[in-house]
């Protein structure tokens, strides 16, 4: 009989058991997507290191455009013309401009950018500027991006592509960060056969084992997927024992709920400490969490739809604590286009598909998957809630 704890209490259960990864290791930045920050990255320099210009246009002193019009412009000098990748030499003097392309360096003396529509050129040696413009209008100035010195990117942060565009304009090509955890991945069931093979009779595809994979990876872990398991102690027993030998956390899917071959609570209790087994959530009430050798170990319901979203809710924030990483996950407010019954007792997960203001949920069978794909998001609906109504405002957790 399951011994059932609330989606709040289990949550607080694995946290507090999780460990914290300590170890650390150095990648170029090529390597470093999805890796979790070890310490604060500062940035080296300023950025931009020379202040540029953000148009096309000419350099110059703003107090000499202070006042100019169409009909009465002011008229500068120009000096000639900075070339993309130069930096200029002499100062720019009172009364004097410079042609000047966009991102090009803005010459000493000169603190503004008078745009290329606002200006004529006579054929003589001055430039005419119809327009007046401020101090540092049209110009990036040193560090306005970046500035030396300051954190660019925090400790547990997740290195993105967005990150590794701004550490590679920094010239920062290595970083410091925590080590890869790896997760085994094993799936146990005598009715399982590979997710490329043809089932036969009443054999269905191992999806778990691959969809499980991909959620391990999409969070930076190395995933290890083992072979199927079948239905007999001693061999899930020899396969947790290799799977913990070789990783930092193990998600069995499959035999969590009670009955004749619930292997995975009897595996788990011999060899460690189950802390529970049985959530007061739907779907996914079966799953079970243990300690074994200080290392964290889920059961999972065999359902591939539940196992996506208990291993979304709980082993994920696990493996996210383990990797010292901060939760990303985006979270908007939309409005119920229906009413939503909900009288189970305990929490339940609904996937929603998103339509502008409001959010139409997605209902399935127990064991449905193709839910997944069409969901772009899901709501929590608190246990002791007997349903929303239509036009409440819910808080969606986006996919």
């Amino acid at each position: 009989m399951l011994n059932v704890v609330t989606a709040q209490e289990a949550l607080r259960i694995i946290l507090e058991n999780a460990p914290a990864m300590t170890e650390t290791e150095t990648v170029s930045l090529e390597n470093a997507l999805h890796r979790t920050a070890a310490e604060d990255i500062l940035s080296p320099e300023d950025l931009p290191a020379f202040a540029r210009s953000t148009v096309d246009g000419y350099a110059v002193r703003a107090e000499d455009t202070f006042g100019c019009s169409e009909s009465i412009p002011a008229m500068l000098l120009c000096d000639g013309e900075i070339l993309m990748g130069e930096r200029p030499e002499g100062r720019l003097e009172t009364g004097h401009c410079i042609r000047i392309s966009t991102g090009g360096s803005l010459p000493p003396g000169s603190d503004a950018v008078s745009m290329i529509e606002y200006t004529d050129d006579m054929g003589d040696e001055f430039r005419y500027i119809y327009k007046p413009v401020s101090c540092l209008e049209n110009v990036n100035n040193t560090g306005d991006d970046v500035s030396a010195g300051s954190v660019v990117l925090k400790k547990g942060a997740t290195i993105s592509s967005r990150s590794i565009a701004v550490l590679a304009a920094l010239g920062i090509a290595k970083m410091k960060v925590t080590r890869k955890i790896r997760v085994g991945i094993l799936s146990t069931g005598d009715e399982l056969v590979e997710f490329a093979a043809k089932p036969e009779g009443a054999q269905i595809r191992n999806i778990n084992s691959v969809m499980l994979k991909a959620q391990v990876e999409e969070l930076g872990a190395d995933p290890v997927v083992y072979p199927i398991v079948k239905d007999e102690l001693p061999l899930l027993t020899d396969a947790l024992k290799t799977a913990l030998a070789e990783c930092d956390m193990v998600l069995i899917s499959g035999g969590s709920s009670v009955g004749e071959k619930d292997n995975t609570f009897r595996v788990l209790h011999d060899l460690g400490q189950v802390l529970f087994h049985g959530i007061s959530i739907k779907p996914g009430k079966p799953t079970l969490y243990a300690g074994v050798d200080g290392k964290p170990v889920f059961g999972l319901p065999g359902h591939p739809q539940a196992a996506f979203f208990i291993f979304r809710l709980f082993a994920a924030p696990c493996l996210r604590k383990m990797m010292q990483s901060k939760d990303a996950g985006l979270r908007i407010e939309r409005l119920l286009s229906s009413n939503i019954p909900s009288n189970h007792g305990r929490e339940e997960i609904i996937p929603v598909r998103l339509d502008g203001q409001y959010v139409h949920p997605l209902y399935a069978k127990s064991g449905a998957i193709s839910v997944l794909t069409r969901a772009d998001g899901y709501i929590r609906i608190a246990r002791e809630a007997e349903g929303l109504q239509k036009d409440t405002r819910v808080e969606v957790f986006l996919l």
